[in-house]
C-alpha cells in the first residue's frame, strides 16, 4: 500500500468531525434502505435488473448503433468519443465555436471521471455545479465524497462557515436557511449561462431518449434553460426500451436514498417530435448534443472477469452499507469512485496500479453484494482484480514468504511453536498479547493477540484420525488455523458436542489451512495447492458430514474450492462431492436436533454478532440463534447484529487502525446491550472481538457458539 494512502487513512480516523458526519449518514441511509424497500420483493426485482443488464451488455455494440440512429433522428447530434481526452475536446471544441464563456451543470459522475469541469476552466470557461452538493465540493475545492451524496462528509456548520466567507455575510447554519442561501446563489447562474451540461441514468435505444434522474430540480433546470444543451453518456447505460429502464427506475432511487423515485425524472428526446412516440413537439431542448463516452468500457465489457461491473447503477448503496466506507468518506480514495466498485472502475477508467491500494481496502464483508440492486459480486471482482495485480506484479516478498509457509502443515506447524516459544515476554495473565514490538506494533494498536497454544490440536487429535467403526453420521471435524494454533480448547469442544450429538466425528491429520488467505490476495497457484491437499484429506472414509467452526472456512471448501478446481475434472468432482457434505456446526447441530443441548440452570442473557462469511456468506443466521435459546440463554438483539467486526484477514495485516475503527463501532453495540457474554459462531471473529474488549480492560466475555453449547461458559 502506498504510504500517501496510508497517510489519507490516517487523517479520515482523526478527524472527529469527519467521523460524526460519516455517523450520521450511516444511520441516515439505513433508516432510508428500510422505508425503500418495504412492501416490495427486492429479490425478484434485482434478479430482473440483473438480467436486463446481462442482456443490454451482451447486446452493447448494436444498441449503441441503435441509440445513434434514433437520437440523431429526434434532431440530436451524436458523438461517441473513446476516451476522456476526445470527450472533453469535443465538448470544449463545441463551447469555442460558439464563443461560450458561461455553463451550468447537473451532477454526473462521468464528468467528474474526465475532468470536464477542470478541463472547461482551464480554457477560461467559467463553470458552476448546480446539484448542491456538487456546488459545496466545487466550493471547498475538494472531490465529491459520495457517488449520489457529493458532500455528505461535511457538517451544516462547515457549509455555514463556507458560504458565510464566500458571501460576506453570516449565514445560518440551519439546514432549511442553510439550502435556500445555496439555491438562492445559483439562481442568476441559471440565468446567464450559454450551455447546460447533463449526465444521464439510462438511455433508451429504441427512441434515443436520455432518462435524468433528480432530487432538487437543478437538472430540469440545467436541461430547459439554456440554449445549447450537451447530456454526457456512458454507453454502458443504454438499454433496449423503456421497461428496461423502468426496471433500474424500480430499484435506484428506493436504493439510494429509500423513496420509491426520484422527485424528478425527465425523459429528454431529441429536440422535437419522434416518429411513432407519443410525445408532444418541442419537448426537447433548442440544440441537444449526446456525448456517448467509452473510456475504457468497451475493454471492461470484453473481458469476462469483470464485465458484471458494467451493470452497475451508480445508486451507491453499495457505499452506504459499506464498513470501510463508514470509516473514511470518499476523498480519502484519492479518486472518482469509491468504495469496491470504486477499485473496479479505476482499474478500468483511470489508474490500474492506484486500483491495487483500493483493493486491499476491502474487508470482503459482502454487505455490497448483499444489497446491489443489480446483483453485482462486487467482493468477487475485488478477488479478481487482486488475482490480476498478481499476475501483472507479482506477491510482494511478505505474503510469497507467509504462503510458501502456510502450503505445508509441517512448516506452519514448526513457525508456530518457534513463535510460541518466544511469545512469553509479551503475555500477560489472561494469555494475550497486548503489544508487540516493531515493526509488528500496529497490529496491536486496536486489540489484543491470542497466545499461541503450546500444545496444538492437530498433536491433541493424533488419537482420532479415522471414524469409530460402525456409527454413523461420520463427521470429519475442519478446524481451521485459528482453532488449530490459537483456540485448540475449541477443538476439543466441538468434537465431545459431536459425540453427544450421535456423531462418529474424526479429524483427519492431512488438512491444512483452507487457502482463504492466498485465495483472497489473488495468490491462485498457493490456494489451489492447499484445495487440492484438503479436498483429498477431507474425503478420505468416505464422511456423510464436514463440520466447521469458521464461516470463512466453510465458505472455501463450500464455494471457492469449485471455481479454483474448475477445468481439473477429477479434483473437480471430488470438490463438488465435498461442497454438498460441508456444514457451519450450528447448522448441523439444528439439523440434527436440539435435544442433546445441555440447558443452563438460570435463565442468563446473552448476544450474539453475526459472522459475515456465516450471514451473507452461507446464508445462516437463525440456526445458531436457535441453538443459544435452545440452550436456555436470553437472546438480547445487539443493533446491526451482522454488522462487520473488523477482521479481514490481509486487510487487517494492511490497514490495522482502519479495522479497529470498524471494531469500535461493534463493541459499542455489544456493550448496549448490557449483557456480559457475547457469542459469535467465527473463530476469526472471536479473536477479534475478544482482543478489542481485552484492550478495553471490558469484564464481557467473547465465546464461540461450541463452547457455550458444550457448558463452557
Amino acid at each position: 500500500m502506498s504510504g500517501k494512502l496510508r497517510k489519507q487513512v490516517r487523517q479520515a480516523l482523526a478527524d472527529e468531525t469527519l467521523q460524526a458526519a460519516l455517523s450520521r449518514f450511516t444511520m441516515l441511509t439505513k433508516f432510508g434502505r428500510q422505508m425503500g424497500m418495504a412492501g416490495i420483493d427486492f429479490e425478484t426485482l434485482r434478479q430482473e435488473l440483473h438480467e436486463r443488464k446481462t442482456k443490454a451488455i451482451d447486446n452493447l455494440p448494436a444498441l449503441i448503433e441503435e441509440f445513434k440512429t434514433n437520437a440523431a433522428a429526434a434532431g440530436a447530434v451524436v458523438f461517441e468519443a473513446g476516451n476522456a481526452d476526445k470527450a472533453n475536446d469535443y465538448i470544449a471544441g463545441l463551447a469555442r465555436r460558439r464563443g461560450i464563456r458561461h455553463i451550468i451543470k447537473s451532477k454526473s459522475m462521468l464528468t467528474e471521471e474526465i475532468g470536464l469541469r477542470h478541463h472547461l476552466e482551464h480554457l477560461g470557461i467559467r463553470v458552476d455545479e448546480t446539484d448542491i452538493g456538487e456546488r459545496i465540493v466545487q466550493l471547498a475545492g475538494e472531490k465529491p465524497a459520495h457517488i449520489v451524496g457529493p458532500a455528505i462528509h461535511k457538517t451544516t456548520e462547515q457549509i455555514a462557515a463556507l458560504f458565510t466567507e464566500l458571501l460576506g455575510e453570516q449565514v445560518s447554519t440551519e439546514s432549511q436557511p442553510l439550502l435556500d442561501t445555496v439555491r438562492e446563489s445559483l439562481r442568476q447562474c441559471y440565468m446567464d449561462a450559454d450551455m447546460g451540461i447533463s449526465g444521464a441514468n439510462i438511455a433508451i435505444a429504441e427512441t434515443g431518449t436520455i432518462v435524468i434522474l433528480t432530487n432538487e430540480g437543478n437538472g430540469q433546470l440545467v436541461t430547459t434553460l439554456s440554449p445549447l444543451q450537451v447530456a454526457v453518456v456512458g454507453i454502458e447505460k443504454i438499454m433496449p426500451g423503456f421497461e428496461d429502464a423502468n426496471a433500474v427506475l424500480r430499484l435506484l432511487s428506493r436504493s439510494c436514498v429509500g423513496t420509491k423515485m426520484t422527485v424528478y425524472t425527465s425523459f429528454i428526446t431529441g429536440t422535437g417530435k419522434v416518429p411513432g412516440l407519443p410525445l408532444p413537439g418541442g419537448q426537447g431542448p433548442r440544440e441537444l448534443h449526446i456525448v456517448l463516452v467509452d473510456n475504457g468500457r468497451s475493454r471492461m465489457r470484453d473481458s469476462d472477469d469483470f464485465r458484471e461491473a458494467l451493470y452497475c447503477i451508480k445508486c451507491g448503496v453499495c457505499l452506504n452499507v459499506c464498513p470501510v466506507f463508514a470509516s473514511l468518506s470518499g476523498q480519502t480514495y484519492g479518486h472518482v469512485y469509491q468504495g469496491g466498485i470504486g477499485a473496479i472502475l479505476t482499474a478500468f477508467y483511470h489508474d490500474r496500479e492506484r486500483s491495487r491500494d483500493l483493493s486491499e481496502m476491502c474487508l470482503g464483508c459482502m454487505s455490497c453484494k448483499s444489497v446491489c440492486p443489480a446483483g453485482i459480486d462486487i467482493p468477487g471482482l475485488i478477488r479478481r482484480l487482486r488475482a490480476h495485480h498478481v499476475r501483472e506484479k507479482g506477491l510482494p516478498a511478505g505474503k510469497r514468504l507467509a504462503y510458501s509457509v502456510i502450503k505445508h502443515p509441517a512448516r506452519m506447524e514448526s513457525v508456530v511453536r518457534a513463535c510460541a516459544k518466544l511469545q512469553g515476554p509479551f503475555l500477560d495473565a489472561d494469555y494475550m498479547i497486548n503489544r508487540l514490538p516493531y515493526p509488528l506494533d500496529s497490529l496491536t494498536d486496536a486489540i489484543s493477540l491470542p497466545g499461541l497454544s503450546n500444545s496444538l490440536l492437530r498433536g491433541r487429535m493424533a488419537g482420532c484420525a479415522s471414524p469409530a467403526p460402525g456409527r454413523s453420521p461420520k463427521v470429519v471435524f475442519y478446524s481451521g488455523c485459528v482453532t488449530s494454533y490459537a483456540y485448540p480448547d475449541l477443538g476439543e469442544d466441538v468434537m465431545r458436542l459431536l459425540e453427544r450429538f450421535g456423531c462418529a466425528p474424526y479429524y483427519p491429520q492431512e488438512q491444512a489451512c483452507c487457502s482463504a488467505p492466498a485465495y483472497f490476495s489473488g495468490d491462485y497457484g498457493s490456494a489451489l495447492a492447499l484445495a487440492r491437499r484438503n479436498i483429498e484429506a477431507l474425503s478420505g472414509g468416505d464422511p456423510d458430514y464436514i463440520a466447521t467452526v469458521c464461516p470463512g472456512c466453510a465458505v472455501m471448501l463450500k464455494k471457492e474450492f469449485l471455481s479454483l478446481t474448475a477445468g481439473l475434472t477429477e479434483l473437480h468432482e471430488k470438490a463438488v462431492r465435498l461442497s454438498g457434505k460441508v456444514r457451519d456446526l450450528s447448522q448441523l447441530l439444528a439439523e440434527l436436533g436440539t435435544k442433546p443441548v445441555v440447558k443452563v440452570s438460570e435463565e442468563k442473557k446473552v448476544t450474539y454478532h453475526d459472522p459475515c462469511h456465516l450471514k451473507r456468506g452461507l446464508g445462516i443466521s437463525v440456526e445458531p440463534r436457535q441453538l443459544i435459546e435452545a440452550a436456555g440463554y436470553r437472546l438480547v438483539e445487539m443493533n446491526d447484529a451482522d454488522a462487520c467486526c473488523g477482521f479481514g484477514g490481509n486487510t487487517l495485516l494492511a490497514h490495522p487502525e482502519l479495522c479497529g475503527s470498524i471494531l469500535q463501532r461493534k463493541l459499542a453495540n455489544i456493550e448496549a446491550t448490557g449483557v456480559d457474554t457475547v457469542i459469535t459462531g467465527c473463530t476469526a471473529c472471536v479473536l477479534q472481538l475478544r482482543g478489542g474488549l481485552h484492550k478495553k480492560n471490558s469484564p464481557i466475555k467473547v465465546v464461540h457458539i461450541a463452547r457455550l453449547l458444550a457448558g463452557q461458559v
